[in-house]
């Protein structure tokens, strides 16, 4: 397997999910579905928790299901611009991502965040500079993640074919879907899944996420035709590239 490029999630993915940034994301999404319900707080976690399965993003499901339409209130409420300063520095990081970039390796950010949340917390991470192309929900018409037509968007962007590409995300829902168009996905954390080190499914498998969203005609492909390997940190991928180099 030759690997060329790298496309990343923003949030969880290239920060950890222990960062503030990620609660104050929620708070924000689920105070503003509150407002736009016009319910509670607790009833607005239990009505976005009972719609999301069915959709790729809470943006999304508002629209479908809510008749929001001023999607840039939205995004202003959630993606606030001081919401930088929930997320810490992290000098390991420039390094760390110069040191593949060195190894011949390109970068990219697919995110269903608008540009403007991913250009701020790529400035505070201080790798901006590093990445070729950012792909938001915006270049993705607002279907971001998991739908085909999100994974196409950022590798053509990128210039970048599913065959030299890794692409890297917290969410099973998200690394399914690049796996269900033939792609190698990497997941992100999650500690629940019973991982050693680097965990790599049978292509054949599919998950509870997968077999729903492929019932919603999202996924492409009768099943995973991709592999999905399994990484505790964003820096734990230079052990993953020197391992699926044998494969």
């Amino acid at each position: 397997m030759t690997v060329k490029h790298l496309i990343f999630d923003l949030d969880n993915t290239l920060y950890p999910a222990t960062s503030k940034m990620d609660d104050g994301i929620t708070r924000r999404m689920i105070t503003f579905v509150a407002d736009w319900l016009k319910t509670d707080r607790a009833h607005a976690e239990i009505l976005r928790a009972e719609g999301l399965p069915r959709y790729g993003t809470t943006l999304e499901w508002l629209m479908q299901e809510a008749g929001l339409q001023d999607i840039e209130a939205y995004f202003r409420a959630v993606h606030p611009e001081e919401e930088a300063e929930e997320l810490d520095e992290n000098p390991e990081l420039r390094p760390f991502l110069q040191s593949l970039l060195d190894s011949g390796l390109t970068f990219s950010v697919l995110s269903n965040a608008p540009i403007e949340h991913v250009e701020r917390v790529l400035r505070k991470l201080n790798i901006i500079d590093l990445f070729s192309r950012l792909t938001d929900i915006r270049a993705c018409h607002l279907r971001g993640k998991p739908y085909k037509s999100a994974y196409e968007t950022a590798l053509h962007a990128a210039g970048a074919t599913l065959e030299n590409t890794l692409f890297f995300d917290d969410h099973i829902k998200y690394t399914d879907g690049f796996a269900a168009l033939g792609g190698n996905a990497v997941l992100v954390g999650r500690n629940s899944l019973p991982v050693d080190s680097i965990h790599a499914s049978a292509s054949e498998e599919k998950s509870a996420d997968a077999k729903r969203w492929e019932n919603e005609a999202i996924f492409s492909e009768s099943k995973l035709s991709g592999k999905i390997f399994h990484i505790s940190s964003i820096f734990d991928v230079k052990n993953l590239l020197q391992q699926i180099s044998f494969l």
